[in-house]
């Protein structure tokens, strides 16, 4: 019997979602199973994008992103994506890094996420952020954040991850606070809205709690939404959104949206849901996210559960869930590392 690789013959390559050669192609599908293995492994189920899904998001030209894996013999066992925005936040790096469970412990990840480091310092990025996910029930609390201390990250910010069991006869929603319209909708939000949804998604970078990580404001503008519209398109994810109308102004001043992935039907996910500040104190939140609910039932019977992740800071939005029904299904750890 051959001896097991030690750590220094385990190749490190570089993958594109672009490859064409069959090769290289289906080198990309297995870095990305490698994040579901290892999620499916850690967490009882995936919420990882698929190769496709990867594939499409390539198409946004507000990041660059580099995907390394780590290979033993012919089993890609280890998965790694370097983020780096270049519109805004140009100090950042986001890392995403897994490692199937068969292969752990034998510094695969470590020569991983030093791999990217390097590629991250080369850029000038001087905070890097990752994070790690662990079960309610876990035995221990973050068994991952051992590893992301001893290379020298933080912990920035927990997150509680929520699942809603989307019920069988549609819920009682509220009517629109006085002065405030609701709407909602499939798909593709309407154009007309687009210089709203774009102030929405910048202020929905500095309006939610972000604990210690050291992130700015995005710069979002028309150009950008139609962009992200798109490339959801191309994914395939079904949307559900709903809209809260400022009557005085008509402006949309808050907005909540689910997102179905064609993949994995049955499981839905809470992307974003954002009352600008200003707007607060009138339960617009509860109501959009009770309003998506008859409109999801509807045009997805299929999902069965929808999840979703808040800051454990964010006390007004976990209220709304758990007054909706909400379960906590896991906890996330955002890790910072600055240099």
């Amino acid at each position: 019997m051959s001896a097991e690789p030690s750590v220094e013959q385990v190749p490190i390559v570089e993958v594109h979602g672009a490859a064409t050669d069959p090769v290289e192609h289906a080198r990309f599908d297995a870095f990305a199973q490698v994040f579901h293995d290892a999620t499916r492994h850690d967490l009882g189920d995936a919420d990882a994008w698929t190769a496709d899904e990867l594939r499409a998001v390539d198409a946004d030209l507000t990041k660059r992103r580099v995907r390394l894996a780590a290979l033993d013999g012919h089993v890609l066992c280890g998965s790694v994506e370097l983020i780096l925005p270049l519109r805004d936040n140009l100090h950042a790096a986001y890392l995403e890094l897994a490692v199937r469970p068969g292969h752990r412990r034998r510094g695969i990840g470590t020569r991983l996420l030093e791999a990217v480091e390097r590629i991250a310092l080369a850029e000038g990025r001087t905070s890097l952020m990752s994070d790690t996910a662990w079960l309610p029930d876990a035995a221990e609390e973050d068994p991952s954040g051992h590893f992301a201390r001893r290379h020298g990250y933080a912990p920035a910010q927990t997150v509680r991850r929520s699942d809603y069991p989307v019920p069988d006869t549609d819920p009682v929603v509220p009517p629109a606070p006085q002065g405030y319209a609701v709407e909602t909708h499939v798909g593709t939000p309407p154009e007309a809205d687009l210089t709203d949804r774009a102030w929405l998604a910048r202020r929905m970078s500095t309006d939610a709690p972000l604990g210690d990580l050291d992130i700015d404001e995005e710069d979002w503008d028309e150009d950008r939404v139609r962009a992200l519209d798109a490339r959801l398109e191309t994914m395939g994810r079904g949307r559900v959104g709903a809209f809260a109308r400022h009557l005085g102004s008509g402006r949309v001043v808050a907005f909540s949206e689910i997102q179905v992935p064609a993949a994995s039907p049955r499981l839905a996910y809470h992307q974003d849901t954002l009352v600008l500040r200003e707007h607060r104190g009138h339960g617009l939140g509860l109501v959009l996210k009770l309003a998506n609910v008859p409109v999801l039932r509807e045009a997805f019977p299929e999902v069965r559960t929808v999840r979703t992740w808040n800051a454990v800071e964010n006390s007004h939005m976990l209220a709304v869930n758990d007054a909706m029904g909400y379960v906590t299904s896991g906890f996330l750890r955002e890790w910072q590392k600055r240099r």
